[in-house]
């Protein structure tokens, strides 16, 4: 075989492989999505329309072990998937605003060298809570709205602290098996 044509086998492997992790981020979102709604009914947190965000730990361990790309991805098609389901369109956008503002912030938070996954992490929970209030006021057109973001920052500070600690271990699996079956 030629030099050109193991580099072309090789690239066609990596992206297979990144195409197998990404869905299977995506399937892991969707579970836990379902499994948090499941296991937490609206009303039994204490602050009423939050969650802890579990579908979230796809989100992260995907940007970390397979691309920031990828990790846009899951973010979106999840909120549409979970729309096309039965899901209503104002809890699409709440989702899909949040998480584009949470993958967007995560980014950049990535990018600095002195910022851990779990300043990733709580980074990109607080602006999911942000973009959700932003979503919150165009729906209500109401400002008082806004009197709720602090106790969401604090919830939502919370939550990217717990995400966090449950993808470290994930991620370094991941990066271990991926490894072994790129070479």
């Amino acid at each position: 075989m030629s030099k050109s044509g193991e580099t072309s086998k090789i690239l066609h492997t990596r992206t297979t492989v990144r195409l197998t992790k990404t869905a299977m981020m995506l399937s892991l979102a969707l579970v836990l999505s379902v499994l948090e709604a499941w296991l937490l009914p609206q009303g039994i947190l204490p602050i009423p329309g939050w969650k802890l965000g579990l579908a979230n730990i796809a989100i992260l361990v995907t940007m970390y072990s397979v691309g920031k790309r990828e990790a846009l991805a899951v973010a979106v098609l999840r909120s549409l998937l979970l729309l096309a389901f039965g899901g209503n369109v104002v809890g699409f956008s709440f989702s899909l605003i949040g998480g584009v503002a949470a993958w967007s912030t995560m980014c950049l938070l990535s990018q600095l060298r002195l910022v851990s996954v779990f300043g990733v992490s709580i980074g990109g929970a607080a602006m999911h809570a942000l973009g959700q209030i932003l979503v919150a006021l165009f729906v209500t057109r109401t400002i008082y709205i806004v009197t709720y973001l602090p106790w969401l920052m604090v919830a939502s500070s919370f939550a990217g602290g717990v995400i966090a600690f449950l993808s470290v271990p994930v991620v370094k699996a991941l990066d271990h098996f991926g490894n072994e079956m790129i070479q």
